[in-house]
Parts: C-alpha cells; structure tokens; sequence
C-alpha cells in the first residue's frame, strides 16, 4: 500500500473515530482541535519526512511508524497543552489499532501460510499462545524489512 492510502486510511479513521468519540455518552468529547492537529500533521507526514530524513543521510523509516510517531507526538502534546482539554486514552488507542492493522495481517498471513508450507497442527495452541507468537512474528519481521530497506537505501546511494 502506497503511504498516501495509508495515510488516507488513517485519515478517515480518525474521522470515524471523532464521530464516535462524539456519539458516545459514556465518554469525555475530546476537543475538536486535538482531531485538527492529528489531520494536520498526517497531511504534512510524507513531504516532512523526507526533506529532513535525506538532507540528514538517515536511512528509510517504514510509514507505519511514521505515523505512529507523529500521533504519540499529538497525544504527548495533548497532554501538555493546559489550553485544550485532554482527549481521551481510547481516541488515541482505537487510531493507533488502525495503524498497526496492516501487520497484524501481514503477520496472520505469514504464519498461516508457514502453518501451511510445513503442515504443522497448531489447532491444540491456546489463544494467548498463538497471539505470543503472532507478536514475536510481527517484531521479527519490522526488523527483517528494516534491515532490507538499508541495505536497498545503501545501494541507491550508491548510484546518485
């Protein structure tokens, strides 16, 4: 997925989620402006980044992370911010679950088709124990793609 979908995705999540933070009678409004900042910042992400991560040399960071980053940044904000009243744990919470929802598939799909390819029977696992595994997949596999995206960014270097 393009990191335009992506953030476009979490765009609109956070649309979802400020209507649903608005409907729900059982919890705090957040500000509306708290919505406007996270908006703000995603918009200005992709072109951001960039700029500053080539004029410094730095090696590629995945979008996900990106994005995570630039939503802990507005929570910290929030928090900080004496002007504009605290948004609740669950704003930030259900925009972060979107965020890592691609590699929660990713990670599905990669044990599945390794459950698969070497026929192992895990239909006996508890719950918790599959999700152990799923979790340690996922946190192998950012480091794996982590790694392969240096080492390409090495190589375009090379040939500017």
């Amino acid at each position: 997925m393009s990191a335009n979908k992506v953030i476009n995705t979490i765009l609109k999540t956070i649309d979802d989620v400020q209507q649903k933070n608005k409907s729900n009678p059982y919890e705090e409004t957040a500000d509306k402006n708290v919505f406007g900042i996270l908006k703000e910042q995603l918009r200005n992400l992709d072109r951001k980044t960039k700029n500053k991560r080539v004029a410094k040399g730095k090696s590629p960071e995945g979008i996900l992370d990106l994005i995570k980053k630039e939503i802990e940044g507005v929570r910290t904000g929030n928090r900080r911010d004496p002007n504009v009243r605290t948004a609740p744990k669950s704003v930030f919470d259900n925009i972060l679950k979107k965020v890592e929802e691609p590699r929660r598939r990713q990670a599905s799909a990669g044990l599945g088709k390794l459950v698969q390819d070497y026929n192992l029977d895990v239909s006996k696992l508890p719950r918790e124990v599959i999700q152990s595994v799923q979790s340690e997949y996922i946190k192998e596999r950012k480091k794996f793609d982590q790694q392969f995206a240096n080492a390409i960014y090495k190589v375009v270097k090379q040939y500017r």
